[in-house]
């Protein structure tokens, strides 16, 4: 059975040509000259992957060379303290002399301050010098890659690894398997409207067998024990909750999800008990992020959509179809400042930020 990247991989180049044909005249549309992202950052050296900002200045992007047999050359952390003019160089190292590979399993970036980070591979490291050192602060976990990581407090980490929910509330001195499920799949994007109220969800595809399905797990008690819930519609109608490509809450009741195969949106008031269907025809590859319950962006890769009318209908933001230039991932702050990396090894920002 695929894994989620594999089918999201397999799916782009059937999709993309989709909205390539639907666009084929947006080079005659002023919104497509005139682009509300911008170029901030590019070094065709460097290979860019995940990127956090702690305020409107301060923001961290993990980069590396090119991959050799499975391991990176150099590793790098890229922090900015003016919101993306200028942004400073850090050669990463390991102080952890117990794994093999020292750099390889430096993933995916998560902040804590300024000068303390933390990095999602297989386990997770941290850095109290901005990058520049890392140490394992996990129990040299074995099995599924880490696929989010949520930081409560500067004590308090949420991990989800692969069926497991995993929590410490001293800074990964201790651990603890807070939540197991047996769903196919797993546990992705943590998303928590307040300190005791969260959600995740797990899902699975199967492009060989037609096979879409979901799951959503909530905690009321900042992420100490988890509830499975059977979310309506689906649930009185004994259908399968499809494979959720992309969730986030706004509060503890109000939050948006968007399944992969049929792509649908859908809004919920009650946290996460009951969804309604917002709109019938918007796909996501995973990006979408909702600034308030009206005002949202979403993107297919290549274009970069937004709403303002919670997500009933969408305007084109930015849109770019040169080779390699769909976009990777992306960060927002709370006023609607966002931040993506392109697979052309570029850093762009959004200059007209949503009313």
């Amino acid at each position: 059975m695929d894994s989620i990247r594999a089918i999201l991989v397999k799916l782009f180049p059937l999709i993309v040509p989709i909205y390539i044909l639907s666009a084929c005249n947006k080079n005659d549309n002023p919104i497509i000259q005139n682009n509300h992202w911008q170029t901030i950052y590019q070094n065709n050296d460097l290979y860019l992957y995940s990127i956090k900002f702690l305020d409107k200045n301060y923001g961290v992007v993990m980069a590396e060379t090119d991959a050799v047999h499975g391991e990176s050359d150099w590793k790098f952390v890229l922090s900015t303290e003016d919101g993306g003019n200028i942004w400073n160089q850090i050669t990463c190292s390991t102080i952890d002399t117990t794994i093999q590979f020292p750099l390889y399993d430096i993933g995916f970036v998560h902040l804590i301050s300024k000068n303390v980070l933390l990095a999602t591979g297989y386990n997770v490291h941290k850095s109290t010098d901005n990058g520049k050192t890392w140490i394992n602060v996990s129990p040299h976990w074995a099995g599924a890659s880490i696929n989010d990581l949520y930081v409560i407090d500067s004590l308090t980490w949420l991990v989800a690894k692969g069926t497991e929910i995993y929590r410490t509330n001293d800074a990964g001195q201790t651990w603890q398997n807070v939540f197991h499920t047996d769903f196919m799949g797993a546990l992705e994007r943590f998303s928590f409207p307040s300190p005791n109220v969260g959600f995740i969800n797990d899902g699975v595809v199967d492009m060989d067998h037609n096979l879409s399905a979901g799951l959503i797990v909530k905690t009321i008690d900042g992420g100490q024990s988890w509830t499975i819930l059977k979310p309506e519609p689906w649930n009185s109608n004994n259908i399968i909750l499809p494979y959720v490509v992309a969730m986030q809450f706004n509060n503890d009741k109000e939050g948006y999800l968007s399944t992969l195969a049929d792509s649908k949106l859908f809004k919920t008031l009650d946290g996460g008990n009951n969804w309604e269907l917002v709109n019938n025809n918007r796909y996501t590859n995973g990006l979408q992020y909702f600034i308030t319950g009206q005002i949202g962006y979403s993107s297919d890769g290549i274009t970069i959509y937004v709403t303002n009318n919670g997500g009933k209908t969408w305007q084109i933001d930015y849109y770019n179809n040169d080779t390699d230039s769909d976009i990777l991932t992306w960060t927002f702050l709370k006023n609607g400042q966002g931040f993506a990396i392109t697979r052309d090894h570029r850093i762009i920002k959004n200059i007209n930020l949503p009313n």
